[in-house]
């Protein structure tokens, strides 16, 4: 004989006093209603604690793991050749939504910019060649 389903108990939200029904899956876990809101709160609630039970690593997180971050060399910037060659080595549509981006040196998205526009008349010229070529 198949079991009875259980009744599951209704909850309130501690945050919004909404009745809530927990989800199945989670059962008496779930102690929040699903909107963002109380989401938001609940996992407010939940970062208070791990930092009430962590206290030796939240209070010296910020000397461990920021100020060196902060102080640590930064990576040179890339020079005008070698964004050609990334820049080249890139599909014709990456390359133009980069470009369009606005983030290259200067002088370089122009040299894109007249390479393109002659890709684009090989093209056509190549497209032109064929209409007059085929039968």
């Amino acid at each position: 004989m198949p079991r009875a389903p259980q009744r599951r108990r209704r909850k309130r939200c501690p945050f919004c006093q909404a009745l809530l029904q927990p989800h199945p899956r989670l059962g008496a876990r779930q102690w929040a209603c699903p909107a963002p809101a109380c989401q938001r709160q609940r996992h407010a609630a939940n970062c208070q604690t791990w930092r009430h039970h962590n206290r030796a690593i939240t209070r010296t997180h910020y000397q461990d793991y920021v100020q060196p971050a902060r102080g640590a060399p930064r990576p040179p910037p890339v020079s005008a050749d070698d964004l050609q060659i990334i820049l080249g080595s890139l599909r014709p549509e990456v390359r133009d939504a980069i470009l369009a981006q606005g983030q290259s040196p200067p002088g370089v998205s122009a040299l894109y910019r007249a390479a393109a526009s002659r890709e684009t008349r090989s093209d056509e010229f190549a497209l032109e060649n064929q209409a007059v070529r085929s039968p």
